[in-house]
């Protein structure tokens, strides 16, 4: 093989690696809409590149917001980000799961630790043919908060409609599914006793 030959090859297979690893957002949008930039962002490894692309498709990010990710995972956007607003000085960790279903609104100064998940609705199967829980728990959506300077540790579990209060913290792996005031520790899952609900609820014509 020739010296021109081998060059030539080798500038082929350098740019088909970069597609790969580096492809173009325009592109992948035009080709795969919005769902094709979901995946990209989920599997960059490039913060910086997923704070722009969240930008250009619709989020509202402060300039001043450090890089996102990398590794996030977008859910519930089918046509953009907009429903996503992020303030100055905001860390958010590898692998956080974003729901878009409606508003996230996360303040200036916020920490989201890595595989923290951030709700924005519930349904546990609305739809569903012989689904009676449905009745107990219907589907709702409502906007998610985390105030100025609240930390969420990592895993921790924020569910649809919270507020977190300025200067709050979330310890990690902890589940919230009601308001934290402003600077308190959430330092444990709140305890509840399991409930069995009765056959009755769930005979035939329910």
């Amino acid at each position: 093989m020739n010296r021109a030959l081998r060059k030539a090859l080798m500038y082929v297979r350098t740019r088909m690696w970069e597609q790969v690893e580096y492809p173009d957002p325009e592109v992948v949008y035009r080709r795969q809409g919005i769902f094709g930039i979901t995946r990209l962002i989920q599997t960059t490894g490039d913060g910086t590149l997923t704070k722009e692309l969240l930008t250009r498709y619709g989020a509202d990010i402060d300039p001043e917001c450090w890089p996102i990710g990398p590794g996030i995972t977008i859910h519930e956007a089918p046509e953009d980000y907009g429903n996503l607003s992020v303030g100055a000085h905001v860390h958010i960790g590898k692998q956080v799961f974003l729901d878009l279903t409606e508003q996230l609104i996360i303040e200036e100064s916020v920490g989201v630790g890595m595989r923290a998940i951030l709700l924005t609705h519930n349904n546990i199967g609305s739809g569903y043919r012989n689904k009676p829980m449905t009745r107990l728990f219907p589907k709702k959506h409502k906007p998610t908060i985390l105030r100025r300077g609240c930390s969420i540790g990592a895993g921790a579990v924020i569910a649809c409609g919270v507020e977190v209060g300025e200067d709050a913290l979330v310890n990690a792996n902890v589940v919230v599914d009601r308001d934290v005031p402003p600077r308190t520790v959430v330092h444990c899952t709140r305890v509840r006793e399991p409930f069995r609900i009765p056959d009755r609820f769930f005979g035939p014509g329910k």
